[in-house]
């Protein structure tokens, strides 16, 4: 396909590394643009779903991934849109659709959120291939791709080879300085499930926390009464768990049953079903710092 002042690609693409003239004719190959924009979209997705915790939901990324590399088609075979309201629908509408549909985020902030980190995994990656066209023939290779120069273009696997690794090295990245970090303490990040409903919150392990569920001898987590309200709005059974602390011989708690709980600390995760929760008015932390205190099994 022969295309006028095609180099004015959109989105989340490579760079080609060189301009070229207004008046110049090229050859755009549709489908190796789409092939790129799509791989570039997918690896800084999986960056975001991996940085931001969310769930894997294979075909919501790939969706996601699809919408970004079609429109950066459009916007390259049909540049007819003034230059200032592309780039709105760009980094505004675009953005927004690739993050609801491969995340499934619904609320305005949790949006506003996926697409900041969007913004902030697509810089990075186009930092690392930036340098890899300045410090090497990567860019270069890549033009001769999308001009359809099969003598002159890097092979298939070494562009895809290079995209891996920025990608498997960022993802080293943010595994290992989060991970080096909460080595250090014992907060887990715990996500409540609870009739299709979810919470994150922030747990801290209470290794004093030997706290069971008298009949069941079940180990009982304990949570505030904000942190749980969110999901539990309506319970179908409640367990009365009596306990001692210090400045109260005996009392008694209300507990729910959760459908499931998700404990995450770095790349360790642990899908507890049925889980017992003791609901406590209290707060937990004076500064609100956790909200959850996990047992110590």
């Amino acid at each position: 396909m022969v295309l006028t002042n095609s180099e004015r690609y959109t989105g989340y693409n490579v760079p080609t590394g060189r301009e070229v003239n207004a008046a110049t004719e090229i050859n755009l190959y549709i489908d190796v643009l789409f092939f790129i924009n799509f791989t570039m979209d997918f690896l800084v997705l999986s960056i975001v779903r991996r940085g931001m915790k969310y769930r894997f939901v294979w075909w919501r990324m790939i969706l996601g991934a699809m919408i970004g590399a079609a429109w950066a088609v459009f916007a390259a075979a049909f540049p007819i849109l003034p230059l200032l309201f592309e780039l709105a629908i760009t980094y505004l509408i675009i953005s927004t659709l690739m993050v609801i549909m491969a995340f499934d985020v619904k609320k305005g902030k949790e949006i506003c959120k996926a697409v900041g980190a969007l913004y902030l995994a697509a810089i990075v990656v186009a930092g690392i291939m930036n340098a890899l066209y300045q410090h090497t023939k990567a860019g270069y290779y890549i033009e001769q791709i999308l001009r359809g120069n099969g003598t002159k273009a890097m092979p298939l696997y070494r562009l895809i080879f290079l995209a891996a690794g920025a990608y498997f090295g960022i993802r080293y990245l943010l595994w290992w300085i989060p991970g080096m970090w909460k080595k250090r303490n014992n907060f887990f990040e715990v996500t409540m499930r609870y009739k299709g409903k979810e919470k994150k919150i922030t747990a801290l392990l209470d290794t004093g926390n030997r706290l069971y569920e008298p009949v069941s001898r079940r180990p009982v987590h304990v949570v505030t009464y904000e942190a749980v309200q969110e999901i539990c709005e309506t319970v179908s059974e409640v367990v009365y768990i009596p306990f001692g602390s210090v400045g109260k011989s005996s009392g008694v708690m209300p507990g729910i049953y959760l459908d499931e709980m998700e404990v995450r600390q770095g790349d360790e995760v642990k899908i507890m079903i049925k889980p017992l929760v003791a609901v406590c008015k209290k707060a937990l932390s004076v500064n609100g710092e956790y909200q959850m205190l996990l047992h110590e099994e």
